[in-house]
């Protein structure tokens, strides 16, 4: 403690001492850029979490086509495993396209036009992130949404 007031009394007594009023200055500023790197970083690591997860799940559908209630179950359950997203964060419903229209129908009953008419089944995944400052009152939580369209036939 004696070292430490020497030391900050030849600071005092000199010019060098100008160099830890700017640090004091700084220092929180790189602090606060240093937590919204750290967080940034968790944000892109848990987005590309989600997206492998979902690229999983394009994989599984293609293997065997989940063309019952009981087998899309199985298939949120396993992206709520892998992603650590509640299954209720988790919508997977089937779409058709009608011949070459670019949209998507429920039904496919809705269908105006002839011609084919394409199954998909659409994956959907909502995630939540919260940063760390949000716990010291600044930002709040973004919300993502992943969405893929598998086609079926």
């Amino acid at each position: 403690m004696i070292r430490l007031r020497r030391l900050l009394g030849h600071l005092a007594g000199t010019g060098e001492g100008s160099v830890v009023v700017e640090f004091a200055f700084i220092a929180p500023l790189l602090a606060l850029m240093g937590l919204g790197t750290v967080d940034v970083t968790r944000m892109v690591a848990r987005r590309t979490a989600v997206q492998a997860s979902i690229s999983e799940s394009v994989q599984i559908v293609l293997a065997a086509s989940p063309d019952t209630d009981a087998k899309i179950a199985t298939l949120k359950s396993i992206i709520s495993a892998t992603t650590s997203v509640p299954v209720a964060n988790i919508a997977i419903v089937t779409v058709y396209r009608c011949g070459t229209d670019t949209t998507y129908v429920s039904l496919p009953g809705y269908c105006s036009v002839t011609g084919e008419i394409s199954k998909y089944l659409q994956v959907s995944v909502t995630d939540t992130f919260t940063p760390f400052w949000t716990k010291f009152g600044v930002g709040k939580a973004s919300t993502m949404t992943l969405k893929r369209t598998i086609q079926l036939s």
